[in-house]
């Protein structure tokens, strides 16, 4: 009896890490490092300090030309897409919206959505100061 549970326990551990990794991850507070930076879209973009198509992403605000998202909360829907809450500022105010970001092209390509279903393709710039300043 012993030796079945040992075998149990064992087969339990082992398969613990595969099941949570297969699954959607909890909702985070963070969009993760890989999805950071300066986006343009058009790759031409990125030397034009004035672009107002820009878009800065760190871990906790999304910077558009005017406009700002600040983090609610993320959602890792695998390795290369995430959906966000976030709490979208203008000037005429602020609301609550959701975003999905979606990398390709090994990290270079960024498909931004938004919850109407519009969708832009966004190029990652050099790196450097991210403000283009």
């Amino acid at each position: 009896m012993y030796v079945i549970r040992l075998a149990l326990s064992v087969a339990l551990m082992l398969a613990t890490p595969f099941a949570a990794a297969a699954a959607d991850a909890a909702p985070e507070k963070t969009i993760p490092a890989a999805f950071h930076g300066r986006w343009e879209r058009d790759i031409d973009g990125c030397a034009n300090l004035e672009s107002n198509q820009r878009i800065v992403i760190d871990a906790t605000t999304i910077s558009y030309y005017e406009d700002g998202d600040t983090v609610v909360s993320v959602t890792a829907r695998g390795f290369d897409r995430i959906d966000l809450v976030v709490d979208y500022e203008n000037y005429d105010g602020s609301e609550r919206v959701n975003r999905t970001l979606s990398l390709s092209d090994a990290g270079e390509t960024l498909t931004f959505s938004y919850a109407d279903g519009a969708q832009y393709v966004n190029y990652r710039c050099p790196q450097g100061n991210p403000h283009g300043e």
